[in-house]
């Protein structure tokens, strides 16, 4: 059985980790810097950017799973 999707899959994941770290890096310089506003729109954003990851992390593990049902996979085959 190949690891290549759940290779793939854990990338994704890895990026979204990796965007977060470096907007939340450059959203600590504005914070210092005294240049921030908080409120509606910041809400609406992260509420968006939880969105996308819940998405990623169900439909992407839904496409894991198909992937492994291919015929290319020895104990899948059922499509």
């Amino acid at each position: 059985m190949s690891f290549v999707p759940v290779l793939q899959y854990s990338i994704g994941i890895a990026m979204f980790g990796f965007m977060y770290w470096l907007l939340d890096g450059i959203l600590d310089e504005f914070i210092a810097a005294g240049v921030h506003i908080t409120g509606l729109t910041y809400d609406l954003l992260m509420y968006m950017w939880v969105g996308m990851l819940l998405i990623y992390l169900i439909f992407g593990g839904w496409w894991v799973v198909r992937k492994y049902n291919e015929q290319q996979y020895m104990q899948g085959g059922l499509m």
